[in-house]
Parts: C-alpha cells; sequence; structure tokens
C-alpha cells in the first residue's frame, strides 16, 4: 500500500492510452505508468496488481522475483499469454482478462483483409498509382478475384471472436465451418457446420485462426496442415504468432501452394526490420499484408477493454470482490 493505504498498481501502458479513449482511472488506486515497459526494472513486494496490454512480447519472470504481494495481474485484452504460467504458479497471484469486447472490430479485420486479397486489391492500387489502368483492369477480372457470396471459410477457434468472424462471412454469403480444439465449445445458434481439423483444411478457401496460444495449440498450423490447403487459400492469423507456423508458411506461399496470407500476429514481436517475415512479404507484396497486431484495435473496443480492466482492478483491490473473468 502507498499513498494512504491506496493499493499499489504498476501499469505497462501509458496514462495517455486511457485518456485518448476518454477512461478515468480510479483514483483510489495509486498508479503507476510505463510509457516503454522495457523500463520496468522489477515489481517490488508493495505492488498488489500488474495492468498491461494482451499484445507484446513475453516478461522475463526475473521482474517478478520480489512481487510477493501481487494479488492480481491484469490484462487490458483477452490474451494471457506475457507471463509465463510457471512464474503465475510460483507467485499464488490471480490473473484476469477481458473477454470479447474486441469481437466484432476483430472480425471487420479479418473480413476487410481477406476481401483485398481475394479481390487482388493490393495488385490494382499500385498498378492504378502507376498510371496502367488498362493491365490493372486486366488482372481484376471475374477469372481471377473471388467474392464472399459461396466462398468456404473455415473458422479455427470458436469463442467470442472465432464466432463474430463466422456470423460476418455469413452475413456477406459465405459457407462457414468451424474447428475447435476444445470439445466443449459449441454453436449456439445452429448456423454453423462444426467439423474436425483436416476437413475444414480440405474444404476452406479461407482459413482464419482464432484458438489463443497454449502448448496443445503452438504449431497447430504447420507444414502439414498447410498441405491440405487448395492451391488458392488464404490463410489469416489474428490470434497469436506461433499457432502458424511461420516458415512452413513461408514456404507454401513461396511455393504458389497458397494464395494469400495475413499477418497481424508474428513469432517474435515486435516484427524487427530484419525478420524473414518482412523479406519475404515484400516479395509478395500484392498476395501478403502485414498488420502491428491490431486487428483488434478502434476506439470503442479499447473505451471497452479499458474500462472492464479498471473495473475489475478496482473491485478486487479496493472493494474486495471476486475477480472476474479469472483464467488462473
Amino acid at each position: 500500500m502507498s499513498s494512504g493505504s491506496r493499493p499499489t498498481v504498476i501499469c505497462l501502458r501509458p496514462r495517455r492510452d486511457f485518456d485518448q479513449v476518454g477512461v478515468d482511472v480510479p483514483d483510489d488506486l495509486d498508479v503507476t505508468y510505463f510509457d516503454n515497459e522495457r523500463s520496468l526494472e522489477g515489481i517490488g513486494p508493495d505492488v498488489a496488481c500488474v495492468v498491461l496490454p494482451s499484445a507484446g512480447p513475453a516478461l522475463a519472470p526475473e521482474l517478478f522475483a520480489h512481487a510477493r504481494g501481487l494479488r492480481l495481474v491484469q490484462y487490458t485484452g483477452a490474451g494471457t499469454d506475457r507471463i509465463a504460467d510457471s512464474v503465475i504458479d510460483q507467485l499464488g497471484c490471480a490473473v484476469s482478462n477481458v473477454p470479447g469486447a474486441s469481437a466484432p472490430d476483430v472480425a471487420a479485420y479479418v473480413v476487410v483483409a481477406t476481401g483485398v486479397l481475394l479481390r487482388r486489391m493490393s495488385l490494382g492500387d499500385r498498378l492504378m498509382k502507376a498510371g496502367r489502368f488498362d493491365e490493372a483492369r486486366a488482372q481484376m477480372i471475374p477469372a481471377v478475384v473471388r467474392g464472399y457470396r459461396g466462398l468456404r471459410v473455415g473458422v479455427i477457434g470458436f469463442g467470442s471472436i472465432g464466432y463474430e468472424v463466422a456470423k460476418s462471412f455469413h452475413a456477406l454469403g459465405a459457407e462457414v465451418m468451424w474447428f475447435d480444439p476444445q470439445p466443449a465449445a459449441q454453436d449456439a445458434s445452429g448456423l454453423f457446420e462444426r467439423v474436425e481439423l483436416n476437413e475444414l483444411l480440405d474444404r476452406s478457401e479461407v482459413v482464419s485462426v482464432h484458438v489463443p496460444l497454449l502448448e496443445s495449440t503452438r504449431g497447430l498450423i504447420d507444414a502439414a496442415a498447410l498441405a491440405r490447403l487448395g492451391s488458392g487459400a488464404v490463410v489469416v492469423n489474428a490470434a497469436r504468432g506461433g499457432i502458424v507456423e511461420e516458415t512452413a508458411l513461408m514456404a507454401a506461399l513461396d511455393d504458389d501452394r497458397l494464395g494469400g496470407v495475413v499477418l497481424d500476429v508474428f513469432e517474435r514481436e515486435p516484427l524487427a526490420s530484419d525478420s524473414p517475415v518482412v523479406a519475404w512479404a515484400q516479395r509478395h507484396n500484392d498476395r501478403v499484408l502485414l498488420t502491428p497486431h491490431i486487428a483488434g484495435v478502434t476506439p470503442e473496443a479499447s473505451r471497452v477493454l479499458f474500462e472492464g480492466a479498471w473495473t475489475n482492478v478496482r473491485s478486487v483491490l479496493v472493494a474486495g470482490a471476486e475477480v472476474l473473468h479469472r483464467v488462473r
């Protein structure tokens, strides 16, 4: 405790992130903000809570060597994989996220990015800007572009985001099937067909990945899985890097065994300028879209995520309530 018994919180986001979307941080918490989490040297024994983004590199276990007073790790998104399970087990603290808030925004990203590739918009834009109208028209004829109607879409992972992605494609006329490694997953709407992973890969023209990164899902989409896809298939990963094996993905596109790739997440983040992924994407400029882990980033989503995170932190630390959306 500090500042007159206010619980001490370390926040690995700058204060401006909350100010920009109009979210008030509770004034009965003593919060220290870090604009750059690399400047954090460690978490002291007086710290009751760490608030951090879901996106970003893993945090070094050494940061928590003296975090004896830590009661809650609060993520400001759905992902919860930045602190090793072994560290959490040793600390004995709760871990909470804010699930589902960005699902409509991720779904919109997936649908739009897929459409850009299917309609060859990057190619058309490049040719048009070079003054090559006739060539652009010739490269965007019905024989070589694809729309949403009748498109066979496979959604891997059917939580709140996967379901929203399925609904969005379905609304545009696509035929959607899904697979989830969790046996308890279900489609309460009854709109979509559940299939096994291999069948989904065999049938899909677009595969969109939405499972969490766990030991059981790491490398789920490997070379063997990619080999099952048709030559024009598009792969979208807006979940976590490491679920789709990047080396295998690059090789599949290099060999023209895929039609296109959308990556919002990477095995190592931030993506280094000298990463093989960057050079590969440049070679396939019209068939690869890369974005910096922003599929769910909109003002509306951020407002809901931040409010949910701070409400939970205050409720637990100040009011003594049970942890909401506890994942560990």
